[in-house]
């Protein structure tokens, strides 16, 4: 029996979810470029609701969020609180997959502020998730924590 194995048949609640998709950071990035930004809110919109359907407990709604990030931009701080919310869904991902969490929500937003980059480091943190459970898109995951 696995270590994994172990914890899983320890709890007394299995959950599990949809595994997320995994997506190459650098191309997020060069699409939103080419794109003039609008694949940014269509990666925005799917990253949140492929977290929300992996695990149901991962509060607030996606929907608010990216409505949030498309048309937030001419203030910029709506846009920077969805970016740390999308931050913060990942970082319970990370701990639902039973991975250290190393997303950090002020680093995601950050780099999106000073270099444009935020959702290169996000994607890649998303990753690690998806890299967890090497499962294609859409497969079923228990979560072990």
């Amino acid at each position: 029996m696995t270590p994994d194995t172990s914890v899983l048949l320890s709890r007394e609640i299995l959950t599990y979810g949809p595994a997320p998709k995994r997506r190459r950071p650098a191309a997020v990035w060069f699409l939103g470029v080419a794109t003039l930004g609008v694949y940014w809110v269509v990666w925005f919109l799917r990253a949140n609701r492929e977290l929300a359907r992996f695990d149901e407990r991962i509060p607030g709604s996606y929907r608010v969020d990216t409505t949030a990030f498309a048309l937030g931009w001419p203030i910029g701080i709506p846009q920077f609180l969805a970016l740390h919310r999308m931050a913060r869904r990942i970082e319970s991902a990370q701990r639902a997959a039973g991975l250290p969490v190393t997303c950090d929500p002020a680093t995601g937003v950050l780099m999106w502020v000073c270099f444009g980059v935020g959702l290169l480091y996000l994607q890649d943190e998303l990753n690690k998730v998806v890299d967890r459970y090497g499962a294609p898109a859409g497969t079923e995951v228990f979560h072990y924590a």
